[in-house]
């Protein structure tokens, strides 16, 4: 997918998640956002693998997620996956490949993971899908 739309649906993201919380401001929709940008930052980490305080902020995002954690906060990331009808999430588009063989779906792209609080779903994720048109 092309970097322009990818940007302007991440931007569309958090613009949402910002309304979202201001909407809902619960302790829930608190904890699904710090998760949501924990996870965002952790995606973002390889990028700055040059920077002389990559390993501390690297350590500083896995103990914000470690504690999460603790107190029952999961994040579930399903990029790479096979994609089926009915999943619990969200899709943002579907884009066609060649790279898979046609009619096979697979999350390419996690915009947003999903949120799960004490093993119950509070945030769906949110997902680019591939769609095979290639060779089977």
């Amino acid at each position: 997918m092309k970097t322009r739309l990818k940007k302007k649906l991440a931007k569309k993201a958090r613009a949402g998640a910002a309304n979202q919380l201001s909407s809902q401001s619960t302790p829930v929709a608190s904890a699904s956002l710090i998760a949501t940008e924990c996870w965002r930052i952790r995606k973002m980490l390889p990028e700055f693998a040059d920077n002389k305080k990559f390993l501390v902020l690297q350590s500083s995002v896995e103990r914000m997620i470690s504690e999460l954690s603790r107190i029952g906060i999961e994040i579930e990331d399903p990029e790479q996956c096979e994609f089926r009808e009915g999943m619990t999430l969200r899709v943002a588009l579907f884009e066609e490949t060649t790279s898979l063989a046609a009619g096979k779906k697979m999350i390419s792209e996690t915009l947003e993971p999903a949120i799960y609080l004490n093993d119950r779903l509070v945030n769906q994720a949110k997902v680019i899908v591939s769609v095979g048109t290639g060779d089977e």
